[in-house]
């Protein structure tokens, strides 16, 4: 075998091991970046998940709510707006129709999972959205928690809004094929408002 022939055999067999080296420091960069990552992005799609699902089904059920028959007015002798309260039969029977809708949704998306792309979870920037689908399981751990409460907005001159919030928590297991992350959710949507013109009541209650 000539010189010519042995140093360009050399010359490939050293640009095969740059090349294998490059590609050995890239997966592992890649690999050390997703486990970096990988609980926050989890975290995070996880939350905007349960998030779109939790405010379809609270958009869902107020479909069949009257949100102002939960608030009760009170007036002076004078036709003066004295108190504001929420009725608790009613408050009691919206959450827990809330509550049952957020569960029953959960468990749908449960079933049929997300797909969310490998180059997503790795928090590459110019990876977001790129390479194969892992599929991501939102699991409830626990029953769905609502509250209500409300409070008193200015809006104007002697003017102001009586607000009606719901407060929905949730804890869920984030499941993919390589990690399982817990999430907690506190997500608060306003189900109804009232205008109140005048002064503001000197007494109100708020659940």
């Amino acid at each position: 075998m000539s010189v010519y022939k042995s140093s360009k055999k050399c010359k490939l067999s050293y640009a095969l091991i740059a090349v294998l080296i490059i590609v050995f420091i890239a997966a592992a960069v890649f690999c050390y970046q997703l486990s970096i990552h990988i609980d926050e992005i989890s975290r995070y799609e996880s939350k905007l998940l349960a998030t779109r699902i939790i405010n379809t089904a609270v958009e869902n059920s107020l479909d069949s709510i009257d949100v102002n028959e939960l608030i009760s007015e009170k007036f002076d002798s004078s036709g003066k707006l004295q108190a504001l309260s929420l009725d608790h039969i009613k408050t009691n029977r919206i959450n827990s129709t809330i509550s049952a809708a957020v569960t029953d949704m959960l468990k749908k998306y449960e079933d049929e999972g997300f797909k969310v792309p490998i180059g997503t979870l790795s928090g590459i920037t110019f990876l977001n959205g790129r390479g194969f689908d892992l599929d991501l399981r939102l699991h409830q751990l626990g029953a769905v928690s609502t509250q209500m409460h409300s409070e008193f907005v200015s809006c104007g001159v002697n003017q102001s809004k009586y607000r009606v919030y719901i407060e929905i928590k949730v804890e869920l297991s984030a499941v993919l094929p390589i990690k399982t992350t817990d999430v907690s959710v506190d997500y608060e949507y306003l189900i109804g408002e009232k205008v109140i013109v005048g002064e503001v009541p000197n007494s109100y209650f708020s659940l």
